[in-house]
């Protein structure tokens, strides 16, 4: 019993003295000098939202972020990362300031996170290269700037986080990366987003020298070189994460990467990968993600993606694996692969298949894009098996057939994207009936008639509703009715006829996009628009009446051209709107002035309002809207001297002011707008002289429209710096002088059929960007352009347009020469001036032109033959001038037979003409080898005859002085005389038989 009772005592006294060292540990509070290193660390940082207030205890192990060994008490981890200190998004609580050296006084430290705050550009401090403890170490998107410091001595991290794309502020790697090599420990490593260019061709070495390295992340990092087969490989059996996307690399696919057999994620998207992707990838069984999307691969796909039994996520999106080698998708899809995968993209391809071969096969598929590939054949209705699937692009294809009721199987679908495609048929509620979960529907630029159910109450809710060039036989869908939430509302071109339902106006209000254009709508737009927040708005082209409705809220696109809306502008420009940027409302029955408010809509980039009825001066403020970049005020009844603040639009890229009642001459501050592309003053009043400074200060400019002015003087010659220009009319003006030789040197008027950008392409891409991918957004120039005898307006082909028109005016001289030299030009008008001497031959060698009008001048001599070598022209007009000669053929001019072409010149002989050439005339002939030919068969002739008669002469002075000859001919002719008589006899006698031997 006493043992017992011994024992017990001694279990009893070790509980207590357990207890009493628990007690101690817990109570273990944080060493001084580690405390006053962390209240001099907060001192230098600055913390608008107090996330640090704990800072205030005497133990600093209980504050906020802070994390000691329980043990020793030491300081071992601050977790500072601000999303683990505060929930919230503004970037103002974020903190900031001076990261101090009093961090070293924490030998003990092997954490530290101070990511995602804002130290506002400050270098990332070199002391933090001497924090030997650490092991995990994350800076990522802090707003540090910068040089990366040396880290070499943190031999013992294993977590190395530097990721900077969400930051506002670059990181960069100067010298060399072989500090990397060092870290021996690392397993982790993301540097994404820092540049790394200047290491391009060091940083592979570095990083192959890791021996443990796991997560290797390095996109955006502006990397160009990669090596494919590298002689030292550490890594390879340790890696299980490759992200390399983003960057410049040209490379074939790497091999080495086939050696990683742990490897589970491998991202090469958007590079310059080329060449085929190896068999060999089927041999990396471990891949669950394999995205080498946005590259330059070609064919063939290898069939041994079949193979990886546990890929759940395939982009190899944007390569080409078109072409003989092409595999079929059939023997891909057959492997175990299909049981496995849950996102493919195929997108841009140039894949050409059926589908109906394959999509069955795809058991777990969630996400599937099939879409810009030539895809042909109908939609299968196996499509329906597929009930895991969410996401279903196949827009841009060649899809036929009807779209097959089994998609309304798909109960879990949330986008359904058929458009661009070839389908045909009838969509009702059956196809719709049972997807509850859908989001967005976009059924676009088919043959579809949409045919639901008037009363019919659909399942979802949908975010994006896409009907355009769908055939809604004429009826506003009444189902849309339903739908409180959606995003984008997309009825263009559907054949709706009237009025829209009273209903419509009460809009979704976290509506972006509405799209009515191109229908036959008819009514009024109610005042209460201006309460929707719509940010675009299309209603071009249908019959809206009535005054303009005030603009909504904050709208960035409205487009309300080609209607009848009346009144003036007043109403919509009273209030600045600091979201609107592009806004059209060309051909209606708008009145009265360009109000002086406009000048306040300072971030407006596109301005149409041309072909209305509006009137007055241009306000001198125009020039407070400096974001302009399209400006379009033709077809009005504008009157007064275009003001010189227009000089201030620095960005203006076109300028239309044509078809007006403008008066005085052209602002000199004009010149000031450097980029302009397109000026069109034409159709005015405007007088003076062309000045000079327009080919000196305005380099830009592809298009100068002038014509149907009062300007006079010489054409300025400064014009040849134009070098881009495709288009020059200063016809119908009082242009005196003498066509420039050196207008023969226009760069962009000889290249043939060279492509150009459209002008203000790079400003759809930026529109585009910042308003969202809507296809119609953005602006297309367009031009009337007098060519082939009649006005044509040119709009999405005009950058294929070059043109020279100097008709109409008082020019002299002689046509140069050197206009041959613009082997591009498609019209050239010279008519209506007082040219003279030839029409000049280098005229074959504008090898483009189709029209070609020389008419009402003073041009003399034959029409050159080479004009028959024009194989493109089908407008010609000579008529009217002083020329002669047989008129040429060949070739285009065998195919005009107007003779309206050549009236007036009363010298000009043969077809088309009645008068016919004299004899002796010379026969127009193709070119200079067909003209020495004629000679040489004239000298044959002539020399035949000469022969002929030499001889003739010679028998007969024989017969003269040789009697034994003379006497023989004359026996010879007696007798064949007796003969001819004997047969004539016979033939009488006979009736006509044959004569006797």
């Amino acid at each position: 019993m006493g043992h017992k009772q011994t024992t017990l005592c001694v279990y009893v006294h070790l509980l207590m003295l357990f207890g009493c060292l628990c007690t101690q540990e817990l109570s273990m509070s944080c060493i001084d000098s580690e405390r006053l290193a962390l209240v001099n660390f907060k001192a230098g940082l600055e913390d608008p939202h107090q996330l640090l207030s704990s800072w205030t205890d005497e133990d600093c192990c209980t504050w906020r972020g802070v994390h000691c060994d329980n043990e020793t008490g030491h300081v071992v981890s601050l977790d500072l990362q601000y999303h683990h200190l505060y929930d919230g998004l503004s970037n103002s609580g974020r903190l900031s300031g001076v990261i101090n050296s009093s961090l070293l006084a924490l030998k003990h430290l092997n954490h530290l996170d101070l990511s995602s705050n804002n130290f506002k550009g400050r270098e990332i401090p070199n002391f933090i290269g001497s924090l030997a403890s650490l092991s995990f170490l994350n800076l990522s998107n802090a707003g540090f700037t910068g040089r990366i410091p040396q880290l070499g001595n943190l031999t013992r991290l294993r977590y190395l986080d530097l990721n900077s794309l969400y930051s506002m502020y670059d990181l960069h790697v100067d010298g060399n990366l072989q500090w990397l090599s060092s870290l021996s420990s690392l397993q982790y490593l993301d540097m994404n987003g820092v540049n790394l260019a200047k290491v391009s061709s060091d940083w592979f070495h570095s990083v192959s020298m890791l021996p443990v390295l796991s997560v290797l992340i390095l996109p955006n990092c502006q990397l160009h070189w990669l090596p494919s087969s590298p002689l030292y490989l550490n890594l390879t059996n340790s890696l299980t994460s490759i992200d390399l996307s983003n960057n410049q690399i040209n490379s074939t696919f790497p091999l080495w990467i086939l050696n990683c057999s742990n490897l589970v994620h491998l991202d090469l998207w958007f590079n310059h990968f080329h060449g085929v992707i190896p068999e060999a990838i089927g041999n990396m069984k471990a891949l669950e993600v394999l995205q080498l999307g946005h590259n330059d691969f070609v064919s063939p796909m290898p069939k041994s993606i079949g193979d990886l039994c546990n890929l759940h996520t395939l982009d190899i999106s944007y390569n080409n694996f078109s072409g003989e080698a092409s595999t079929p998708l059939a023997d891909v899809f057959s492997g175990c692969v299909s049981g496995s995968i849950e996102t493919l993209n195929l997108r841009s391809c140039e894949l050409r298949d059926e589908l109906s071969g394959w999509l069955h096969m795809l058991k777990r598929i969630i996400t599937l894009d099939l879409s810009r590939n030539s895809f042909y054949g109908p939609v299968p209705a196996s499509l329906g098996t597929l009930s895991t699937l969410t996401t279903l692009h196949l827009t841009y294809n060649g899809l036929n057939g009807t779209l097959p009721e089994s998609i309304g199987q798909l109960s879990e679908l949330r986008v359904l994207d058929v458009a661009f495609n070839s389908l045909t048929g009838i969509i009702s509620d059956a196809h719709l009936v049972n997807l509850s979960m859908l989001d967005a529907l976009d059924i676009s630029y088919n043959s579809l008639t949409v045919r639901i159910s008037k009363n019919w109450d659909p399942p979802f809710l949908l975010q994006s509703i896409v009907l355009a060039s769908c055939h809604l036989e004429g009826k506003f869908p009444e189902w849309i009715w339903t739908q409180k939430d959606y995003s984008m509302l997309d009825l263009s071109n559907t054949g709706i006829e009237g009025n829209l339902p009273d209903w419509f106006w009460d809009l979704s209000y976290s509506i972006t996009i509405l799209d009515l254009s191109e229908n036959h709508i008819t009514g009024t737009i109610p005042v209460s628009l201006k309460f929707v927040k719509v940010g675009i708005m299309n209603l071009r082209s249908n019959k809206f009446e009535g005054p303009l409705p005030p603009l909504p809220s904050s709208p960035s696109y409205i487009d309300m051209s080609d209607n009848s809306f009346s009144g003036d502008l007043v109403p919509i420009f009273s209030q600045p709107i600091s979201t609107l940027k592009l806004i059209y409302l060309s051909y209606n029955l708008l009145n009265g002035i360009l109000p002086v408010s406009i000048c306040k809509f300072q971030p407006l980039q596109i301005f149409d309002i041309s072909s209305n009825f509006l009137s007055g001066e241009l306000p001198a403020c125009l020039g407070n809207l400096s974001s302009l970049e399209a400006f379009n005020l033709e077809n009005n009844s504008l009157t007064g001297e275009i003001p010189g603040s227009i000089g201030s639009l620095s960005l203006i890229q076109v300028l239309h002011l044509g078809h007006n009642n403008l008066s005085g001459e052209i602002p000199m501050q004009l010149r000031d707008c450097r980029i302009l592309a397109t000026l069109d003053l034409g159709g005015n009043k405007l007088s003076g002289k062309i000045p000079s400074w327009i080919g000196e200060s305005l380099t830009l400019l592809r298009i100068l429209r002038l014509r149907s002015n009062m300007f006079h003087g010489d054409i300025p010659e400064e014009l040849i710096n134009l070098a881009s220009l495709q288009i020059l009319d200063l016809a119908e003006n009082n242009l005196s002088g003498v066509i420039p030789e050196s207008f023969g040197n226009f760069a962009t008027m000889k290249p043939i059929n060279e492509a150009r950008q459209s002008i203000l392409d790079g400003f759809r891409s930026q529109v585009l960007t910042s308003l969202g991918n809507y296809s119609r957004i953005g602006y297309t120039d367009s031009l009337s352009v007098v060519t082939k005898g009649r006005e044509l307006e040119y709009s999405k082909t005009l950058q294929f347009v070059t043109s020279m028109d100097f008709s109409c005016n008082q020019l002299t001289g002689e046509i140069p020469e050197q206009l041959g030299n613009l082997h591009g030009l498609q019209n050239l008008n010279l008519s209506g001036n007082h040219l003279v001497a030839r029409i000049p031959g280098s005229i074959s060698g504008l090898k483009s032109l189709e029209s070609l009008d020389l008419s009402r001048n003073e041009l003399s001599g034959e029409i050159p033959p080479s004009i028959s070598m024009l194989t493109s022209l089908s407008h010609l007009n000579l008529s009217h001038n002083n020329l002669s000669g047989r008129i040429p053929s060949g070739n285009q001019l065998d195919t005009f037979n107007d003779i309206s072409i050549y009236t007036g010149n009363h010298d000009l002989c043969g077809l088309p003409l009645t008068v016919k050439c004299r004899t002796n005339e010379t026969v127009a002939l193709v070119d200079e080898e067909d003209d020495s030919d004629d000679h040489e068969m004239l000298w044959l002739y002539c020399g035949s005859a000469v022969g002929y008669i030499l001889g003739l002469w010679a028998v007969c002075i024989a017969l003269l002085f040789n009697e034994p000859w003379r006497n023989s001919y004359f026996r010879l002719v007696d007798y064949m005389h007796k003969k001819f008589a004997v047969f004539t006899a016979t033939k009488n006698s006979s009736g006509g038989g044959d004569e006797p031997y």
